[in-house]
């Protein structure tokens, strides 16, 4: 067999003759994937999702991950939960983010119960929204939302006494009237255009305005690596190794098997063929 090709006929015969063996390896990695499945307790995962309104770049939204992760934030995360024995270096190993169509980044949380996964993936959430409204400055409160009324109000009283100062220059007859009359023109124009570039900016479109899409869904059911895919896993494991194994162990043989190896090994013509019946299963 060791020049000979292998075929699945071969791969057949042999677990024909060795399936006890194979059964019996496949079971005891089957016993291996359950005592992995014990030193690894389940785990379950669930995802929230943000809205971050207004257009953005593919790097832009990878920033955005990255500070979802960020030991800032997740410190902020394991403060609120304030969980037994976890703290934020631990938190930082079950929470992820990935960007997602749609300019939506998905925040996921990973914990050994579902409800304690879905109200990390829930915090983690909200802590990166508050986090990225403070960096932007949308945390200010009704003061910041104030401050373009203001500003619009100012902009109209100072268009009006312009206009005052203007009508009570003196119409045209002295080199400096002129001047300062065109010059206050030229300042009213450029506040009714800053006016108008105030009233054209829709707030709804600030890219800092970040939503939390509802709250995350409860899983109902463990993350992969879950105990049943260990069990078979190690098991199919087993039973795979066994097979390469006899296969590379039977390559490798040097027994002659075919008659021009047994001829050439005697070094002798053979007398005669026996023919030798199927084994019976």
């Amino acid at each position: 067999m060791s020049d000979d090709t292998i075929r699945l006929a071969t791969v057949g015969r042999m677990i024909h003759r060795r399936w006890r063996l194979l059964a019996v390896l496949a079971v005891l990695g089957a016993l291996v994937g359950y005592g992995a499945s014990l030193l690894f307790p389940p785990r379950y995962t669930t995802s929230a999702s943000v809205l971050l309104p207004g257009a953005w770049e593919e790097r832009e939204l990878l920033t955005q991950t990255e500070i979802a992760t960020s030991s800032v934030v997740v410190d902020r995360v394991a403060a609120a939960l304030d969980w037994d024995g976890v703290d934020g270096g631990e938190l930082r190993k079950r929470v992820s983010a990935g960007a997602a169509d749609g300019n939506i980044i998905k925040v996921s949380g990973t914990a050994d119960t579902p409800e304690r996964a879905q109200r990390l993936s829930d915090q983690a959430a909200q802590e990166f929204v508050a986090f990225a409204a403070g960096i932007t400055g949308d945390g200010a409160g009704s003061e910041a939302a104030a401050r373009p009324e203001e500003l619009r109000k100012l902009v109209v009283r100072t268009s009006r006494r312009i206009t005052e100062l203007a009508d009570a220059a003196d119409p045209g007859r002295t080199v400096e009237s002129v001047q300062t009359r065109t010059e206050l023109a030229k300042l009213r124009t450029a506040l009714q255009e800053a006016v108008t570039e105030l009233e054209r900016i829709d707030p709804a479109t600030d890219e800092a305005g970040m939503v939390v899409m509802g709250p995350a869904a409860r899983p109902d059911g463990e993350a992969p690596p879950t105990r049943i895919q260990l069990v078979v896993g190690g098991a199919l494991l087993f039973f795979l190794l066994a097979v390469v194994a006899h296969l590379a162990a039977a390559r490798a043989s040097r027994r002659p098997r075919t008659e021009p190896e047994i001829v050439a090994a005697l070094g002798a013509a053979p007398l005669g063929t026996v023919d030798v019946p199927a084994e019976r299963s």
